[in-house]
C-alpha cells in the first residue's frame, strides 16, 4: 500500500450514488467496476481532480477478472508483505498539451500496515472507520473485508488495500485541503465497488463516505 498525505479540521460528507453506465444498479453488478455515467457524481470528482471537462475510461479487468485475481493474490500472499496489486481502472484526458490520469489498483496489505502521512502537507483521514491518506498525486485506503468461503480466515488477517495515483503532465495543479478531500472520497467510492464485487460480508463501505481529517 502506498502511504500518502496530512492535516485539516473540516469534515467532508459526501453522499454519492454508485451507478453503472447502463443502469441505476450497483457498479459491483456491472460487467466491469470502472464505468461512470457522465452525469454521476463520481464523474464530477474525476473531472475536478484532473481539471478536465471530460475523460476517457480504460478498463484493465472485468469485475469477474478482478475478483478472481484478488482472491488469487490473497491465497498467495507472503506473511508481512503486500500482495501483488491489480490495476483496475484508469481515467484520463489528453489534449496534446496536457495529460492527466487517475489510476486505481487493489490488493491486500498486512495488518501491521498503517495509512499515515509521510511528508509535510500530506493528509490523513478516518472515513467511516477506515483509514485513508491523500496527497496531490496519490491516495490510499485500508479496509477490513471479511470474505465468505474458504478465504474467510485469511481475509480477516489482512486489509483490503486501495491505491490511487494521479499523474499530470507537464505539472500537477495545486492541491488544497478540499482537493485532497476529494481524492480520499473518490478512492473510498471506487473501493466500495470492489468490496461489493467481492461480497465482503461485513459490508465495510456501505455507508456514504464521511471524510474526516485525522491529526
Amino acid at each position: 500500500m502506498a502511504t500518502v498525505l496530512g492535516g485539516s479540521a473540516a469534515v467532508l460528507a459526501c453522499v454519492l450514488a454508485l451507478t453503472s453506465c447502463t443502469s441505476g444498479g450497483s457498479e459491483a453488478k456491472a460487467a466491469n467496476p470502472c464505468e461512470i455515467r457522465a452525469d454521476a457524481q463520481e464523474g464530477a470528482l474525476v473531472r475536478g481532480i484532473l481539471s478536465v471537462e471530460s475523460f476517457e475510461t480504460k478498463v484493465s479487468k472485468s469485475t469477474s477478472e478482478l475478483t478472481d485475481k484478488m482472491r488469487f493474490v490473497l491465497r498467495n500472499m507472503k506473511p508481512g508483505k503486500d500482495s501483488a496489486f491489480n490495476a483496475a481502472c484508469t481515467y484520463g484526458s489528453t489534449d496534446g498539451q496536457r495529460d492527466a490520469r487517475a489510476v486505481f489498483s487493489f490488493g491486500w496489505s498486512p495488518r501491521e500496515a498503517v495509512a499515515e502521512p509521510t511528508r509535510p502537507g500530506d493528509s490523513a483521514y478516518d472515513v467511516n472507520g477506515s483509514r485513508a491518506t491523500a496527497s496531490t498525486t496519490a491516495s490510499a485506503l485500508l479496509v477490513q473485508c471479511d470474505l465468505p468461503g474458504d478465504l474467510a480466515a485469511e481475509s480477516r488477517r489482512v486489509w483490503l488495500s486501495a491505491d490511487a495515483y494521479f499523474s499530470f503532465t507537464p505539472s500537477a495543479p495545486a492541491a488544497d485541503q478540499a482537493a485532497k478531500d476529494r481524492r480520499a472520497t473518490l478512492t473510498y467510492l471506487m473501493t466500495r465497488r470492489v468490496t461489493e464485487a467481492l461480497a465482503c460480508e461485513n459490508k465495510p463501505l456501505a455507508q456514504a463516505p464521511v471524510v474526516q481529517p485525522r491529526p
